[in-house]
C-alpha cells in the first residue's frame, strides 16, 4: 500500500494537481474566512459596542441622580451649601439616590416576559446584594474563573462570556426544560469621583449569533475538507490517465530498445500535447527505422561484396602456398591467408555486434540453467589454461535460472575466458564462478590475478576497436570486450568489471602489480523477465 501511494506520488501531474487543490482550499479558507470575520464577528462587536455604550449611560444617570439629589437637599436645607462633596452626608446623599436610580432602570431593563433574555444586566450594590435578571446564571469568564466580577478597581470594561439557562416554554412548571444559552456582556465599575461604588454588568443574548458562527465554521471545514477530497480524487484520476498515457510511451521505448523498431506510439487525434508528442515520436521512429534499413542493406552489401573476395583471396593464398611447398615463400603466403583469415572473422564479429545492438535474437532468449554450458567451457579450457602455465578452477552453482540464449551466453563467456587466459601471467590463476544473487538474479562471472583493467578504462575497453597500451603486442582486435557488452545489452544484463580486490575470496598473493580482474555478467531474476513477451524484429 505504502509502495503505491509513494509510487503515485512521484507522478509529477499528481504532485501538480496536489497543490492545485491545495491552493485552492487555502483560497476557500481565506474567502470563507473573511465572510465569517464580515458577519459573525462584526455582529459580536456591535453587541459589545452596544454594551458598552449603555455602561456609559448608565454611569452618566447615576451621576446625574446623585446630583440632582445634593440639589434638591440644598434647596430643602437638608444640607448647607456649605458642605463639601467630601463630607460623609454630600458623599451618602449622592450614592444612595444614584444607587436607587441604577436600581430601579437595572430592574426595569431587565424585565421580560420570555425566558430569553435578550438584554441581561446585574448590578452589585455596596453590601454585595444583586439587582437584576441574572441571579440563577451559570457564568463563567470564557473557561477560567468561576466569579463574574473582577477585582480590577480601574475604568476598564472587561468583556464576559455568559451561559445561562432559559425555559423552553413560555410558563415555567415543574415539567419545563431548561437549556443553556449563550450572552456577552460587558463588566464595567460605576465610580463616584475616584471610587469604585458599584460593579455593573450589561450584556445581550448571542445564542443565534453563536449558532449561526458554530454552522458558518463548520461549513468552512466541511467544503474545505470536501474541496480537498475532491482535489484528491481529480489528482487521482487525472494522474492515472496521464500515467496510462506515459506508460504507453514507456512500453513503447523498451520494445524499440529490444529491437522491434515497428512499434509506434498510439494516438487519439486529440491535437493535445501527448497526441502531438506521440506524432513527433512516430515520424522520429519512421525516420529511424529507414536509416536502419538503409544501414542494414549497406551491411549487408558490404558483407556480400567483401566477405566472398577475402575468402577467394584466402583460398588462393592456401593453394599457391602448398604448390610451393616447404619453402620461404610459402610461409609467406600461409602468413598472408592467417591474415585474411583474420579479417574474416574481425567482419563478422562487426556485424554480429551491429546485429545484437539492433535486438536481433532477442526471441530466441529462454529460461535456462546455465550450469551445463558453464561445466562444458571449463571442460574445454581447463586444458588451454594448463597448456598456458595457469591453473584453472570453476565453481558453478546448480540449479540457477536465467533467460538467456545458449550460444549467445556460450560466446559471451568464452571471450571471457579467452581474455583471462591471454592476459594473465605464467603461474597464475583463472576462476570461472556463477552464483545465485539476493533478489533472483545470477552473477556469472570469470576471476583472474592478472594485470587488471584500471578503473578509468574499464568502460572505454567495452567500445569497439579499443585495446590499451600494454595488450597491442598481443593477437586480437579489440572486438571481445565490445561482443560481451552487446550480449550483456540484449540479455539486460549487467557486464561489470572490478578489482579482484573487491573479491577477498580470491588470493593474489599481494602483488600490487597483478590487482587481478573480476569480470561479471550479472543476470536479472528469469520469472520478472519471462512474463514479458519478447520483441519481434
Amino acid at each position: 500500500m505504502f509502495g503505491s501511494i509513494r509510487k503515485l506520488y512521484r507522478n509529477t501531474l499528481f504532485r501538480l494537481s496536489l497543490l492545485g487543490a491545495l491552493l485552492f482550499v487555502l483560497s476557500l479558507f481565506v474567502a470563507l474566512g473573511y465572510i465569517y470575520y464580515a458577519t459573525i464577528e462584526s455582529e459580536l462587536r456591535r453587541v459589545d459596542r452596544a454594551n458598552e455604550a449603555e455602561i456609559a449611560e448608565l454611569q452618566t444617570l447615576y451621576d446625574r441622580a446623585g446630583q440632582s439629589a445634593i440639589q434638591n437637599a440644598f434647596e430643602r436645607g437638608i444640607l448647607p451649601r456649605s458642605v463639601s462633596p467630601d463630607n460623609p452626608n454630600f458623599r451618602g446623599i449622592y450614592h444612595q439616590n444614584g444607587y436607587k436610580t441604577l436600581q430601579n432602570l437595572v430592574f426595569q431593563r431587565g424585565l421580560s416576559n420570555s425566558p430569553v433574555l435578550e438584554r441581561v444586566y446585574l448590578l452589585q450594590g455596596p453590601g454585595a446584594e444583586l439587582t437584576g435578571n441574572l441571579n440563577e446564571i451559570d457564568a463563567r469568564r470564557t473557561g477560567v474563573e468561576t466569579s463574574i466580577f473582577p477585582e480590577d478597581n480601574s475604568g476598564k470594561l472587561t468583556r464576559l462570556d455568559l451561559i445561562y439557562s432559559a425555559l423552553l416554554e413560555d410558563e415555567p412548571n415543574d415539567g419545563s426544560e431548561r437549556v443553556d444559552r449563550r450572552a456577552q456582556a460587558m463588566v464595567g465599575n460605576i465610580f463616584l469621583g475616584d471610587e469604585k461604588t458599584l460593579v455593573l454588568i450589561v450584556g445581550r443574548d448571542v445564542e443565534s449569533i453563536s449558532r449561526t458562527g458554530e454552522r458558518v465554521r463548520t461549513a468552512i471545514l466541511v467544503s474545505a475538507g470536501i474541496a480537498l477530497f475532491l482535489g484528491l480524487l481529480s489528482s487521482f484520476f487525472v494522474s492515472r490517465r496521464f500515467a496510462r498515457r506515459v506508460e504507453s510511451f514507456n512500453r513503447l521505448a523498451t520494445d524499440v530498445r529490444a529491437g522491434n523498431l515497428d512499434r509506434r506510439a498510439p494516438r487519439n487525434y486529440s491535437e493535445d500535447e501527448m497526441d502531438l508528442l506521440a506524432e513527433h515520436l512516430n515520424a522520429m521512429l519512421d525516420h529511424i527505422a529507414r536509416l536502419m534499413q538503409a544501414m542494414r542493406y549497406a551491411g549487408d552489401s558490404v558483407a556480400h561484396d567483401l566477405r566472398t573476395p577475402l575468402t577467394r583471396l584466402r583460398t588462393r593464398l592456401e593453394t599457391a602456398a602448398v604448390e610451393l611447398g616447404d619453402t620461404d615463400e610459402a610461409m609467406i603466403l600461409y602468413a598472408a591467408a592467417g591474415d585474411a583469415d583474420q579479417l574474416l572473422s574481425t567482419f563478422d564479429s562487426v556485424l554480429r555486434i551491429a546485429r545484437l545492438e539492433a535486438g536481433e535474437r532477442r526471441e530466441l532468449l529462454r529460461p535456462l540453467d546455465p550450469k551445463p554450458i558453464l561445466d562444458d567451457l571449463a571442460e574445454l579450457y581447463e586444458p588451454a589454461c594448463e597448456d598456458a602455465g595457469l591453473s584453472f578452477e570453476a565453481d558453478i552453482a546448480p540449479k540457477t535460472l536465467i533467460l538467456a540464449d545458449r550460444g549467445l551466453l556460450s560466446q559471451a563467456v568464452s571471450n571471457l575466458l579467452e581474455n583471462a587466459i591471454k592476459y594473465t601471467p605464467r603461474g597464475g590463476s583463472i576462476r570461472l564462478v556463477s552464483r545465485k544473487k539476493r533478489g533472483g538474479g545470477v552473477e556469472v562471472s570469470i576471476q583472474d590475478d592478472g594485470p587488471g583493467i584500471p578503473s578509468w578504462d574499464r568502460e572505454r575497453v567495452k567500445e569497439r576497436f579499443v585495446r590499451l597500451d600494454k595488450s597491442r603486442s598481443l593477437p586480437g582486435s579489440g572486438l571481445g570486450l565490445s561482443l560481451v557488452e552487446a550480449v550483456a545489452d540484449l540479455h539486460r544484463a549487467d557486464f561489470v568489471m572490478l578489482d579482484n580486490g573487491d573479491l577477498p575470496a580470491v588470493d593474489k598473493g599481494g602483488d600490487p602489480d597483478r590487482p587481478g580482474l573480476s569480470a561479471a555478467l550479472i543476470f536479472p531474476r528469469a520469472k520478472a523477465e519471462a512474463k514479458v513477451s519478447p520483441a519481434q524484429p
